[in-house]
């Protein structure tokens, strides 16, 4: 469903991202925890506004006015913030392809960025744990070629994300073998595993 740029259906989104031929090769999402760290601050506020309504009713202070004060405050401040937490965890999700690693990011109703990389412009991948790896979740790092700039992306809360870059890194490696022995895009599989590796052409 479309609610002015935010896109919830991901598959619409995973069909825009893919030309033909093309195939999937990894889609994962970001980790529930993501939203709860993103909103630590918001959901103190909360309680807090909470235990000083009921403070205040405590002392029989106008309850009307208390609650329609203290409402606007957090509507105003925090409901925004909580709704964009929500969707960044909801609806972003890293899609890899045989042809590119797409970042999908939809902050808000009016926000959706979606980045398609190439795999030819992927210098390398790595990985990183997060809290310990007590939850499943990582930093997966994308190095851009210089051509691009140089610039790293630095995806947080990954699930498994060590085998994720794994296997951004596979599919990266094959594309760049099968690109530099034929001049012809990859088209592998899911789990793509070559027969032989590819010749070369001499130079």
């Amino acid at each position: 469903m479309r609610i002015l740029a935010l896109e919830t259906d991901a598959e619409k989104i995973k069909k825009q991202c893919l030309s033909e031929g093309e195939e999937v090769v990894l889609m994962t999402y970001y980790h529930a925890l993501s939203f709860l760290f993103a909103t630590l601050r918001e959901i103190f506020i909360t309680v807090t506004f909470f235990l000083i309504g009921v403070g205040l009713w405590y002392i029989d202070a106008p309850m009307v006015w208390v609650t329609g004060i203290l409402f606007t405050l957090w509507f105003f401040f925090i409901f925004f913030n909580l709704m964009k937490a929500w969707i960044d965890w909801r609806y972003d999700f890293i899609l890899v392809t045989t042809d590119k690693l797409v970042l999908v990011d939809q902050t808000s109703l009016i926000r959706q960025k979606i980045n398609p990389i190439h795999l030819e412009n992927i210098g390398s991948i790595a990985s990183e744990t997060q809290y310990w790896n007590l939850f499943g979740f990582g930093k997966v790092i994308v190095n851009l070629k210089e051509g691009e700039g140089g610039q790293f992306l630095r995806l947080s809360f990954v699930p498994n994300a060590d085998q994720v870059a794994s296997k951004i890194s596979q599919t990266v490696t094959y594309y760049q073998r099968y690109i530099d022995g034929n001049g012809v895009p990859l088209r592998a599989s899911v789990n793509p595993v070559p027969a032989e590796e590819p010749a070369t052409s001499a130079d």
